[in-house]
């Protein structure tokens, strides 16, 4: 690759480190909403989630048709799937839920396609990139769908890890969740069991 080809595909990647940085910043407000000072950062979650995600697949690739799938889960593509489902959030800010469902989800995730293709659209893989973010909102796949799981899960173990921490308006991360893993469903229980 030349320089001058290597030029525009430098500032974009900054472009992109430096959302990474307003993610590391960004709080997750349902936490602050809820009491939790300090919290923990969109990009702490994120990291959670990617690891979650990677130990997931691994286990459920181990035996993939207990889980009802035609095949063994792409680790890869679920990973990717996991570091890129809250990049979108360093321009339309983490949302709680009570925002989230007054703004409708129509309108939320208008918004946050609009801001994933803006952030991706100058990387040379960006369209594949925002590509995999659709599919992770539509649940389109099964990696989409682990992710989800994986989202929910990450979520659910810090409120035990707030809640252990003496915090106890945390309810609400509790209740309402569908599992598309047994697996996912079981770690669930698990930490509910130890909540109580």
């Amino acid at each position: 690759m030349s320089r001058q080809q290597a030029a525009p595909n430098a500032a974009a990647i900054v472009t992109l480190l430096d959302h990474g940085s307003i993610l590391k910043r960004l709080p997750r407000m349902g936490w602050l909403l809820n009491g939790v000072i300090p919290c923990e950062s969109v990009a702490d979650h994120t990291a959670g989630v990617a690891l979650l995600t990677l130990v997931l697949a691994g286990t459920i690739n181990a035996d993939w048709r207990s889980e009802g799938l035609d095949a063994p889960l792409n680790v890869g593509r679920a990973v990717t799937l996991a570091v890129l489902h809250d990049l979108a959030e360093s321009i339309v800010t983490d949302l709680p839920k009570r925002s989230a469902e007054l703004l409708g989800s129509k309108a939320k995730h208008s918004a946050e396609a609009a801001a994933i293709d803006s952030l991706l659209a100058n990387l040379p893989s960006g369209h594949d990139y925002a590509i995999l973010w659709s599919e992770y909102g539509a649940r389109a796949t099964p990696e989409a769908r682990l992710v989800a799981d994986a989202d929910k899960l990450e979520m659910v173990h810090q409120a035990l890890q707030y809640e252990r921490a003496g915090h106890r308006t945390l309810d609400e991360f509790w209740h309402g969740h569908r599992w598309n893993y047994g697996l996912c469903e079981y770690l669930y229980r698990l930490l509910h069991h130890q909540r109580s």
